[in-house]
């Protein structure tokens, strides 16, 4: 007999980090896994509910579009009756604060579901009202301990956030799919060409714009680099709440012509591939996915000091410290990376976040009373 898997709070918004991960889990799990999702808000696109479903994964919405408080009662409500009409054996829980699973785990406690597990995603709160989201997250992280579950986290700093005080977690290697995003010499001609970016330095930068990913000191940046680097073009991946403030700031330092902005797409691999140097300039991280797959298809990356030193899969990767007086570092160090030629780097990498790993690591943990 199967093992039917709820995995919750994941949906499309952004197409974060969690979302491509579990959905690359439906995938690649082993078939006695049935897979589910509860989603706490909507997906924003219908065609990527019918892609799971397609690949036997259903997805439910658990949330409520009603005041915050409300909003909690309807969660635990429609958990529960979702739990014991499915009766799911496992119940995954992502998170980067406690408050978000907190009421989801009390329904699947409840519903006396076999094995619950908390997942750690973060080490830090982003938006505004900081030091009060610190506080609530802290109020239901000691809430949590009395939620009997297996404990995982993408990264030390994500558990020690999430299970303070305890060492009872399990440090589980963000899974990717390296052969997505293998260097290809054809591909990166293609999309150059497509954007008109033949000749020109091409700078990345993937993630949302928001606080967590710094993107106001991608300005920093370029505003340095387009007088080093007459040539250079920032091309931005990702979509956000300070999007259209960035744009105006851009606009506001005469950069909009140096920054190309593609919001979110699908085939991030392909633009990888075009790109001469990412930058990733974050003020936490969990772990830091982005920064793997760059070195993966052989992208040279200047990443903050706050992206874990765990990213390191190569040499191509440095980290360099955000504050202001600090972009010209940051600038210097890409004017090196103009003689660097792109190549395929698979020899050279070390595979440990190889996603064949994680998902036999995760099947383990799923299938063990």
């Amino acid at each position: 007999m199967g093992i039917k898997v709820l995995e919750v709070n994941v949906d499309d918004y952004l197409h974060g980090g969690v979302y491509q991960l579990v959905t690359e889990w439906v995938r690649l799990m082993p078939p006695e896994f049935k897979i589910d999702i509860a989603a706490l808000e909507p997906f924003e696109d219908p065609a990527h509910i019918e892609a799971l479903k397609e690949q036997n994964c259903d997805v439910y919405y658990v949330g409520a579009d009603i005041n915050k408080i409300k909003k909690q009662r309807a969660i635990y409500r429609n958990m529960r009756e979702l739990i014991e009409r499915e009766h799911y054996d496992v119940v995954h829980l992502h998170s980067d604060v406690a408050h978000k699973i907190l009421v989801s785990g009390l329904a699947a406690k409840k519903c006396k579901v076999p094995k619950i597990i908390f997942h750690s995603h973060a080490n830090d709160v982003e938006g505004s009202h900081k030091k009060l989201r610190i506080m609530f997250h802290k109020m239901c992280a000691k809430v949590l301990k009395g939620i009997p579950a297996v404990r995982i986290a993408t990264s030390e700093d994500a558990g020690k956030w999430m299970f303070p005080g305890s060492k009872n977690f399990i440090v589980l290697d963000n899974g990717i799919d390296y052969a997505k995003y293998y260097y290809s010499g054809e591909t990166r001609e293609r999309v150059r060409q497509e954007m008109g970016l033949e000749d020109r330095f091409v700078i990345g930068f993937v993630g949302r714009f928001v606080d967590q990913k710094n993107p106001f000191y991608l300005l920093d940046i370029m505003s340095r680099v387009h007088t080093e680097i007459p040539d250079a073009v920032l091309v931005c991946i990702g979509q956000g709440r300070f999007e259209d403030e960035f744009k105006s700031r851009a606009r506001d330092m005469g950069l909009d012509e140096k920054i190309i902005m593609l919001g979110g797409v699908d085939n991030v691999p392909d633009y990888y591939q075009a790109m001469d140097a990412l930058i990733m300039p974050s003020n936490f991280e969990g772990f830091g996915l982005v920064a793997v797959e760059a070195q993966i298809s052989g992208t040279p990356i200047i990443a903050s000091e706050y992206v874990p030193d765990m990213t390191r899969i190569s040499d191509l990767i440095t980290y360099l410290p955000i504050g202001a007086e600090d972009a010209d570092k940051w600038a210097e160090a890409l004017k090196g990376f103009k003689a660097h030629a792109k190549y395929d780097v698979r020899a050279e990498i070390d595979h440990k976040y190889d996603m064949s790993r994680m998902i036999a690591t995760l099947a383990d943990i799923y299938g063990n009373s």
